[in-house]
C-alpha cells in the first residue's frame, strides 16, 4: 500500500533536489497527503538519527521517541518529497495527514514548517529562500509563542499535547 497523495500534486525539480508541486488549485483546508497507509515504518529516535546522518530523511516525527519513516529506497514514495518552508502552505492534522493551510495555486511547491512536527534534537540549516527564513530549522522551533500562534491548528497531534500542558 502507498500513501495518499492528491491527484492535483506532481514530483518536480525543487530547490532542494525534487519537491511537490501543484498541478491544480488545491482549497484550504483539502487534504494533499495522507502517509498512514503509506510503506514506511515507525522507528525510534535513534534509528531516525542514524537514518539522518546517511543523508536518508524522509521522515515525519510522531511521539517524542517515534518517527514514521521511508528505511529504505524501497519504501520511499512520491509524497516522501515534501520540503520544508519557513512560509508553508501546508501543515498537518492528527500526526500523518498534510492539508493545505491556505488555497494553492498551480505550479507553487507543497510545503510544510518541519516546525510543525519536530521536536528531536537536530539543526538544519534552511535554505528555503522565504521572506521570513530563519536561517535554521530546529526540534525547538514549536515551542517559539509566535511559531504556536502562526501555525495554530496545524501542529501535529502530539506537539499539540505539548503545547497545551
Amino acid at each position: 500500500m502507498s500513501s495518499y497523495l492528491s491527484k492535483k500534486i506532481k514530483v518536480d525539480k525543487s530547490f532542494a533536489g525534487k519537491g511537490l508541486f501543484a498541478n491544480e488549485k488545491l482549497k484550504k483546508g483539502e487534504l494533499v497527503i495522507d502517509f498512514s497507509k503509506g510503506t514506511g515504518k515507525y522507528i525510534s529516535g535513534k534509528q531516525a538519527d542514524k537514518l539522518y546522518k546517511s543523508g536518508k530523511d524522509f521522515m515525519i516525527q510522531v511521539d517524542d521517541d517515534l518517527f514514521f519513516a521511508a528505511t529504505n529506497y524501497r519504501e520511499l514514495e512520491d509524497a516522501d518529497y515534501i520540503n520544508h518552508s519557513c512560509l508553508p502552505n501546508c501543515g498537518i492534522k492528527g500526526s500523518l495527514r498534510i492539508v493545505a493551510m491556505r488555497a494553492i495555486e498551480v505550479g507553487e511547491e507543497i510545503t510544510i514548517d518541519y516546525a510543525m512536527s519536530e521536536s528531536s534534537d537536530y539543526k538544519m540549516k534552511c535554505e528555503c529562500g522565504a521572506n521570513n527564513c530563519r536561517g535554521f530549522v530546529t526540534g525547538e522551533d514549536w515551542k517559539k509563542q509566535e511559531m504556536q500562534r502562526k501555525y495554530s491548528g496545524f501542529f501535529s497531534e502530539y506537539l499539540l499535547n505539548k503545547i497545551k500542558i
